[in-house]
């Protein structure tokens, strides 16, 4: 069973095997994320070329029919990508990625896959991502548009989560025990007061009105 996960990448090492179209979209995508990332492949896109010129994409030119050298590499990966339209490198490339316990994602084959590469968006610092886990990345594009133009549309949510954002970073600098903090999130998400002021987006009066509540906590 997959479940939904945000996971840090940076200087975490992807394999990426397949230099074609697909290829490159995943191996651009954890380049953005900050990951070390290598493309085994006979052939390149222009625009792997280009990265590799810029030194941020490692290029290794060999067939990854050859069992020993995709071996090699999948060794070195954190995440393999397996991205070619030959379906018996894409199953020795699983065989081995299962066998060595690396995650994969195979971009050809949603039923065989571990890791699912998700559409995703952002508003206001409200990460989304969707998947149908190959039912249909069309749907699921749709999905997350519609999502993110509701949420675009929605001003008083807007509002709500730059108070939020603000709120909890004050929090966290006042009270050092985590479970304290837990539970005065708790109490201000049922505080009628607090959600008035948090709809409004009134920042600066929802933060007197928390650290009044914290003063009051302190007193006993």
């Amino acid at each position: 069973m997959r479940i939904p996960l945000f996971i840090e990448f940076n200087d975490r090492n992807v394999l990426v095997i397949g230099g074609g179209g697909v290829g490159t979209r995943r191996a651009l995508k954890f380049l953005t994320a900050g990951a070390n990332v290598r493309v085994l492949s006979l052939e390149f896109s222009d625009e792997l070329l280009k990265y590799a010129e810029q030194g941020n994409v490692e290029l290794v030119k060999g067939d990854a029919g050859d069992v020993e050298l995709l071996r090699r590499n999948i060794e070195w990966a954190d995440l393999v990508i397996i991205a070619t339209n030959n379906p018996e490198i894409n199953e020795n490339a699983r065989k081995i990625a299962r066998n060595l316990r690396k995650f994969f994602n195979d971009a050809t084959n949603a039923e065989e896959t571990e890791v699912v590469v998700p559409f995703e968006g952002e508003v206001n610092g409200i990460r989304i991502a969707v998947t149908t886990e190959g039912l249909s990345g069309v749907m699921a594009r749709k999905t997350i548009n519609k999502v993110i133009a509701m949420l675009k549309n929605d001003e008083e949510l807007m509002k709500m989560s730059n108070v939020w954002y603000a709120v909890k970073r004050r929090i966290k600098e006042s009270i050092n025990d985590v479970r304290v903090r837990l539970k005065l999130y708790m109490e201000l998400d049922n505080d009628e007061k607090f959600n008035e002021l948090a709809k409004r987006g009134d920042i600066e009066e929802a933060l007197e009105y928390v650290m009044k509540k914290i003063e009051e906590r302190e007193r006993g």
